[in-house]
């Protein structure tokens, strides 16, 4: 659900806009946490059946407080709660690009934005991941990070802005590479100041 409106600038113009593909974005948030639910609940089988029993036949007293204990719900969150999230929220993931700055739409219960300006872009890439291509015929994601965002490095763990699962990616690359460029260029060196021949780069590294 686009919603970018509420937050467009009077004269920015929307150059490129989509939503991630939906079983890519879905797979590719939640498997590991899903694998990991099915894992966790492997070893609570034994004691969710004999809560069942002991719902159906016995005191419910053991079976009840097997049922309220936080490992079995965690189970249940890991299992069911994320995928659920991810299935919700996909209808209100949306991204644009326009000629001033990228734009993240999220959020479940009310719509959240997130930014980044090109002239604070410092690195970015496209990935296209296994669920691209199993299920998204000609979908991946752009990472993008900025001075004031963190990255994945050797250094340390970061988080990036990300357009996830989105069609296209590499024209959707080349697109935003290019209006990063131009718009970088035109903040530093302004139309106004810039000459009308330039000789280019010409100096020579000497040892």
């Amino acid at each position: 659900m686009r919603e970018l409106d509420k937050i467009l600038d009077k004269n920015e113009k929307t150059l490129w806009e989509g939503a991630p593909k939906f079983w890519p974005y879905l797979f590719s948030s939640s498997i590991i946490t899903t694998l990991f639910g099915l894992f966790w609940m492997l070893f609570l089988i034994p004691f969710i059946i004999l809560a069942l029993l002991d719902i159906t036949f016995g005191s419910h007293i053991f079976g009840f407080g097997i049922v309220l204990l936080p490992h079995f719900w965690i189970g249940i969150f890991l299992v069911i709660g994320i995928p659920l999230y991810l299935i919700l929220v996909h209808k209100y993931t949306y991204y644009a690009i326009t000629d001033k700055r990228v734009i993240i739409q999220k959020g479940l219960i009310g719509r959240d934005f997130e930014i980044v300006d090109f002239d604070q872009i410092t690195n970015a890439e496209v990935n296209v991941g296994f669920f691209d291509t199993l299920f998204g015929g000609n979908s991946g994601t752009i990472l993008i990070a900025s001075a004031g965002s963190m990255t994945y490095t050797r250094q340390g763990v970061s988080r990036p802005y990300t357009l996830r699962n989105i069609l296209k990616p590499y024209e959707v690359f080349k697109l935003f590479k290019e209006i990063s460029h131009a718009v970088k260029t035109d903040i530093e060196y302004p139309n106004k100041y810039r000459p009308k021949t330039n000789p280019g780069y010409k100096t020579k590294y000497v040892r």
